[in-house]
Formats: C-alpha cells, sequence, structure tokens
C-alpha cells in the first residue's frame, strides 16, 4: 500500500532560519543601496554640490553620505593616511584608530583598482583636487565599496547573534538578553530594520555593531576575556560599546563576578594599549577631539540643544558641557547600582538601550548613525515589532528632517525656525522615552510569577512580552 503523499513531503534543507535572516538582511540592504544610486549619477555630483550649501543638492534628495567627502576631502585620494596634514595641505582627519586604518586600507583598494596619477595630484591645490571628475569617480567607488562593507558587518553580526541566541540555551545564565522563543525569529526586526536600509552606506557606523555583537557571543560562550577584548576594540572605534561594556559588568558582578573580573580586565587592558598606540599614532586628535565633539560641538545636530538654537536660545558651552557631564554621570551610576542590584546578565541590552538613550538624547549632537548604535540593542532588548517599528518611523523622520535642514530645503523665508526640524527632534525624544518605557513595562511583566514568559506572535507585534 503506497503511502500517503504528506509522509513522502520533507521540508526544505536549504532554507533555515538562519538563511532566511540573511536573506532579508540582504535584501533590505540591497534595496537601500539601490535606493541611492541616483545619488552617484554623474560622478556624485550630488554629494559634491555646493548649492544651496555644500552638499546642498545630497541633502535635498537624501543622499548625504559622509564617505564620498571623507575620500576626497582628507588625502586620501593621495594615498595621505589619516590623521596626517601632509605639511598642512589637507585638513586632518581625527577619527579613531580602527576606522582610520579601514579607510585606509577602503582608499588604498580604489587606487590599487583604478590605477591613477597619483604623484601629480600634489602639484595642484586640494579644492581643485577634490572636485576632479576622476577623483570624484573614485569617490563613489570608495562609498560603494564601503556601503558593501557595511552590509557585510550586518550580516556577520546576524550571524553571531543567532548562534548566541541558540547557544545560550546551554548557556542560559550567561545570555545578555530576555529568553526568546525563537532565537532567529527574534532577529529580523534587525534584519528588515527601516534605519538600516535608510542609513546603510552613509558612515562606519555598522562596524561597531558587528564588534558588540561578536563581544556579546563570545561572553554567552563563556569565552569572558575574549570578549573583553573584543568590546575593548569596539571601545576604540566608537565609544557607544562602553556603554554594553559597563552594562554587562555590572549584571554579572553578583553571579558571575569571575567572568565579570576576566571581561573587565580584557577590554580595560585593549583599551589602554590601543588608546596609548592611537595617542601616540595620531597626535591625540583620535582621543580628544572625540571628548571634545561630545561636550562642545556647537555644530550639533539633532538634539535638544541643536533644536533649542533653532528656537532662538543659545546656552553658552560651558552650560551645556556642565549639563552633559552632570546628566551622563548620574545616568551611568544609577544605570549601574540598578544593573548590579538586579543580578540578571538576561537584562543587560535592557540596561544598556536605557543608559545609551540617556547619554545621546542629552548631548550636544545626534547625528543621523547614531540610531544605528541604539537598534541593536533595542532589539536585543525588546524584539517586538510593532514597538520597534514606531521607534523606528521617529528616527528616520529625524534623519530627513536633519538632511533636509542642512540642505535648506524646510527654512522658512525670513528668522522663523525650522519647526519641521525643531518637531522631528521632539519626536524623536518622545519615541525613545516612550521606547525604554515599553522595556521597563515588560520587564516588569517578566519578573511577576506565573506571568507568559513569551508572548504569541512576535511578527503580529502583540503586546505581550517578547
Amino acid at each position: 500500500m503506497a503511502r500517503p503523499a504528506r509522509s513522502r513531503v520533507r521540508p526544505n534543507q536549504w532554507w533555515t532560519p538562519l538563511r532566511v535572516l540573511l536573506a532579508t538582511a540582504v535584501l533590505v540592504g540591497t534595496l537601500g543601496l539601490v535606493s541611492k544610486t541616483s545619488c552617484a549619477a554623474a560622478d556624485g555630483h550630488r554629494w559634491f554640490s555646493t548649492s544651496p550649501v555644500p552638499a546642498g543638492a545630497s541633502y535635498a534628495r537624501l543622499c548625504a553620505s559622509e564617505l564620498p567627502g571623507e575620500y576626497a576631502s582628507t588625502g586620501l585620494a593621495e594615498g595621505v593616511l589619516p590623521w596626517s596634514d601632509d605639511g598642512g595641505r589637507w585638513p586632518v582627519n581625527a577619527v579613531p584608530l580602527p576606522i582610520g586604518l579601514l579607510q585606509y586600507a577602503a582608499g588604498s583598494v580604489v587606487l590599487l583598482v583604478t590605477q591613477p596619477d597619483v604623484d601629480a595630484r600634489p602639484a595642484h591645490d586640494p579644492a581643485v583636487v577634490a572636485q576632479d571628475r576622476e577623483v570624484r569617480r573614485e569617490a563613489v567607488a570608495y562609498t560603494g565599496l564601503v556601503a558593501l562593507g557595511s552590509l557585510l558587518a550586518l550580516l556577520l553580526a546576524l550571524v553571531a547573534f543567532a548562534r548566541a541566541a541558540v547557544r545560550s540555551r546551554r548557556h542560559d545564565t550567561l545570555r545578555p538578553w530576555p529568553a526568546w522563543p525563537d532565537p532567529v525569529l527574534a532577529l529580523m526586526p534587525l534584519a528588515a530594520s527601516p534605519v538600516v536600509a535608510v542609513l546603510l552606506g552613509v558612515g562606519w557606523d555598522m562596524v561597531g555593531v558587528a564588534l558588540v555583537a561578536f563581544g556579546l557571543a563570545l561572553w554567552t560562550a563563556g569565552r569572558a576575556r575574549t570578549a573583553g577584548v573584543v568590546l575593548g576594540v569596539a571601545v576604540l572605534t566608537a565609544w557607544w560599546p562602553a556603554v554594553v561594556l559597563v552594562s554587562l559588568v555590572a549584571t554579572a558582578l553578583l553571579r558571575h563576578a569571575r567572568a565579570a573580573g576576566r571581561l573587565l580586565v580584557g577590554a580595560v587592558a585593549t583599551v589602554v594599549v590601543g588608546g596609548l598606540v592611537a595617542y601616540v599614532a595620531t597626535s591625540g586628535d583620535a582621543v580628544t577631539e572625540v571628548l571634545r565633539r561630545w561636550l562642545y560641538r556647537e555644530d550639533g545636530v539633532g538634539s535638544i540643544w541643536a533644536a533649542l538654537r533653532e528656537l532662538g536660545a543659545d546656552p553658552s558651552t560651558v552650560t551645556v558641557a556642565a549639563v552633559v557631564i552632570g546628566v551622563s554621570a548620574f545616568a551611568a551610576s544609577l544605570t549601574f547600582v540598578y544593573a548590579a542590584r538586579s543580578g540578571d546578565v538576561a537584562q543587560t541590552s535592557r540596561y544598556a538601550f536605557v543608559l545609551l538613550a540617556a547619554l545621546l538624547l542629552v548631548g550636544t549632537t545626534y547625528a543621523p548613525g547614531y540610531a544605528l548604535w541604539l537598534l541593536p540593542l533595542a532589539v536585543l532588548a525588546h524584539p517586538v515589532w510593532r514597538d520597534l517599528l514606531w521607534w523606528q518611523a521617529a528616527e528616520v523622520f529625524l534623519v530627513v528632517a536633519t538632511w533636509w535642514h542642512l540642505g535648506q530645503s524646510t527654512l522658512p523665508v525670513g528668522e522663523s525656525p525650522d519647526l519641521v526640524y525643531v518637531a522631528a527632534i521632539g519626536l524623536h525624544v518622545v519615541a525613545t522615552v516612550w521606547l525604554a518605557a515599553r522595556m521597563q513595562l515588560a520587564a516588569a511583566r517578566r519578573e511577576v510569577p506565573g506571568s507568559p514568559e513569551s508572548p504569541a506572535p512576535l511578527l503580529a507585534g502583540s503586546r505581550g512580552t517578547p
């Protein structure tokens, strides 16, 4: 007797949940890059336009990216190392040491492939070099190369998070995020993120995301010292992974003191050694410039200080620095105390999101790429589609409003403030605070005995707890 047909049907072995996750990320990232192809037309003319302001067409057409100018206007087109002014010829490109090395590597690849006459360029004025059509074409190639590298970094981060989430079932006490019913499905909001589609190819922010993912994956696997080294490199790349490191040490302090100690020692040693190398190699610029911009960024965008300036209020730099330092110190101390008292490593991502959000909200600038810093922590702590999409909608609105403001597309006639820009900043603040509150409520429900550990449908964006 023949078997029923359904008994001969086998599930597709190729489309595993991880491959579906990665395919989704590739699709979303590709759509984001394709949407920016018009920006690269005519040798990237919109990126280098000067009407009505430098890169005005880039802002107005939502093509803004720091990468083309980074190549053409910092000496990379002549093979000059970052942090070097080449005898005063180029402005110092004060970026963190790992990012500067990646910039130089990407620029070297472009020069190797295109084979331009680099030796002839120093004979011309830097402004002429930056506007040269050949240099512009190289800048377009450089932007595309970095954008593809950012997409690859996202894919690697997803793989690290997914494997760590599956592994956490065997190392439950080390998991730095709440338990998920489906580890891979819970990461889908990161793979299909509108913020990623909009900001991919705008800067180097995805490098820090990938390093944090590897650090947390190593911690989940019980390799605390190696995790500390990786997170230390992440801190050298961008300051925000320090928030993740502090939150992880705090939550692990009570129940995993030895592991927390190894993690902290590895991270501190890496930061100290790397910081000294960066300070010496860059004459201090790569170290001091980050702190200076955080405290005294008078041209900062997207922050509450930028909204106040737009409305006519102009607090002094001393006042701004005092508020930033005071609020940041208070938020960091309070978060550390509560995280340490909880002793729950699974709440690391929530504490890290709340602390990082507080630091960014009070900071002197909130550049568009900063949303990518918060995104992975938000997904790890609270993978509920609806809440994440509402928050990301506010972030995308702020990105668009910031670019339009910089391109003077929404500036009213006369001395009136740009109300679209101010409203976008206000909505961003409200949405971030609201998402943090949603995380807190979800965590409180999880702590109630007998409450459901996980809701029905993450994809449906239900009100349940993830």
